[in-house]
């Protein structure tokens, strides 16, 4: 293996692997085989493998630098980040470790940028050593119409074929887009994050070109187990795509809305009834494992497409379902700490252990944290939600939201909105004070700033935390439109959710809220909010240090909705 440093190089070629230490040894010596005469690199991310790969890559004999990362198994996102991050060439080029470098690859590349490309996408054909069988030949028949189709003169380029089997693209383009979203292979799990980075290429406008020429031959081992097992996380994986981008919903969802009858209709019904559907779908998968290895033609491959449908709905239920128009359920916590020793805020003082056990127990029961990110487009337009959608919110912002619940909501990548009272950044909650309740610390503009930075969407909680319904016009303007400008001005962004102190409000109050320009206010009355409700008196749970267990799941999921109905 060579180490040494030559100019920088045309192309950084990053290559994530796991547990395929003869796939990618191969697909390094390929490379060596380039008709390219200048000069490159290429960088291996071993992503927690166990087989010896790294020793492997280091005893290899190539002719430019080779650098292998070891990391712990966190996917193959973060491992191209960090492979993206040591590269030092021009241009970045993405391969999977199951393929295997035409000689020509990396000139066909460089010839499509010397046409002006910004980003190069190539053919991807089955390696002809690949064994036969009902998989490989699907792989083959999806790489040939793939071909085909974007080698049409009136070829359309759409983020679903933006894949990092083989891409390459200009160092600005992947500075400029960002870095891979982790969320879609943490852990190691499967799917969607080079469709999620193609959309983005896409969206900044880039020139993306399909070059025939340049060819990657797939190497495809993979087992039925394991492909069925991947088709439960693309399931989970294209949710978390369509709720990051809603407005691409259908177009992300193509199983959803294309293909046969019974696999985007029967049995994405049939997997969510708890009898019939367990037995029927593991009849199924029986007699799929049965068959399989048999290749009895096209019983088999009915079956197969059949059991691969129930894996891909299993996931998507998992994930909480296509998105819809659902209703929102949103938690108001206030102090994340033991306030036992106080008689006035005994219940709003929840412990971090069982903050942590309250989300554990329910996401256990199937309800789905969304962002605030997903919640705006709730409110601007109605886009659909997971079923049992939760909002987290936190009332004042004492500093045990930045010290205790904050590194709970970044392990389980939760954001949240926090309300803070401009006029006591930094003090304490003097509203509190004439109950003799302990006087708390609340975070200064500094620490706001901080938590911002690391997923907290910081809202308004008026000026000084008074009852805005016995406030003059001028003061209940002050106190809203005031807090606004207070907190935009320590250097976070103009807040654009207030939550009404003692969520305390009438119709004069919400016309303030909007006039300031809030486009969604929440108050503590009970229940669930739905999308055409009025966004400036949005309904909230408030959780107690009490709720735990059977209570937590009663008072989200039952209790919130009756008395939703039940109150004005």
């Amino acid at each position: 293996m060579r180490n040494d440093v030559p100019a920088t190089p045309v192309f950084s070629i990053v290559i994530p692997t796991f547990q395929r230490k003869r796939m990618v040894t191969a697909l390094v010596r390929s490379l060596a085989n380039q008709a390219f005469d200048e000069a490159i690199e290429v960088i291996v991310v071993v992503d927690g493998s166990t087989d010896g790969t790294a020793v492997a890559l280091r005893n290899i004999d190539v002719p430019f630098p080779l650098t292998v990362i070891e990391q712990k198994n966190a996917g193959a996102a973060q491992a191209r980040n960090a492979g993206a991050k040591k590269a030092r060439g021009k241009i970045l080029f993405f391969i999977d470790d199951d393929m295997e470098a035409d000689s020509n690859l990396l000139a066909e590349h460089a010839r499509s940028y010397r046409k002006g490309a910004d980003v190069v996408i190539g053919h991807m054909p089955l390696h002809p050593e690949s064994p036969p069988n009902l998989l490989t030949r699907s792989v083959q028949k999806w790489a040939d119409e793939r071909f085909h189709r974007l080698s049409a003169p009136d070829a359309n380029i759409d983020f679903h074929e933006l894949l990092t089997g083989q891409i390459s693209l200009r160092r600005e383009i992947f500075t400029s887009v960002g870095a891979f979203d982790t969320r879609f292979t943490s852990g190691g799990s499967f799917g969607n994050e080079d469709i999620d980075f193609g959309y983005r290429v896409l969206q900044i406008g880039c020139q993306v070109n399909f070059n025939p020429g340049a060819i990657t031959w797939q190497r495809y081992e993979v087992s039925p187990d394991t492909y069925l097992h991947r088709a439960r996380e693309t399931g989970r994986a294209d949710i978390l795509l369509a709720r990051k981008y809603p407005r691409q919903q259908k177009a992300i969802l193509r199983s959803a809305y294309e293909g046969k009858w019974i696999n985007r209709c029967f049995w994405r019904h049939i997997v969510n009834l708890p009898v019939l559907g367990t037995l029927l779908t593991s009849a199924i998968d029986w007699l799929t494992e049965k068959l399989i290895l048999a290749e009895n033609g096209a019983v088999t491959s009915r079956l197969f497409s059949w059991s691969t449908a129930i894996q891909y709905w299993r996931g998507v239920r998992e994930a909480g379902g296509l998105p819809s128009g659902r209703k929102l359920r949103v938690l108001a916590y206030h102090a994340i700490r033991d306030l036992s020793a106080s008689r006035v805020l005994y219940d709003y003082g929840v412990p971090p252990a069982d903050f942590r056990n309250q989300l554990d127990a329910l996401a256990k029961a199937g309800f789905q944290f969304i962002s605030v990110e997903e919640f705006e487009h709730f409110l601007a337009d109605g886009t659909g939600l997971p079923s049992k959608a939760i909002l987290l919110t936190f009332d004042d912002c004492y500093t045990d939201l930045l010290n205790a619940a904050l590194p709970i909501l970044e392990e389980k990548k939760i954001s949240a909105l926090a309300f803070a009272v401009s006029h006591c950044m930094g003090g304490t909650n003097i509203w509190d004070k004439a109950l003799g309740a302990p006087q708390l610390r609340l975070l200064n503009a500094g620490e706001l700033l901080e938590a911002s930075r690391r997923g907290i969407e910081v809202g308004s909680h008026s000026r000084t935390h008074p009852q805005l319904t016995k406030t003059s016009d001028e003061q209940l303007q002050a106190e809203i439109g005031g807090s606004l400008e207070d907190l935009e001005a320590t250097g976070l962004k103009r807040p654009r959710f207030l939550a009404y102190p003692f969520g305390d409000q009438d119709r004069r109050v919400r016309q303030a809220a909007g006039a300031a320009g809030i486009i969604g206010a929440f108050t503590v009355a009970p229940g669930v909010f739905r999308g055409n409700s009025d966004p400036l008196c949005i309904p909230r749970i408030e959780i107690l240090r009490d709720d735990a267990g059977r209570r937590l799941i009663w008072k989200v999921g039952v209790l919130a909705r009756v008395r939703g109905r039940i109150l004005p």
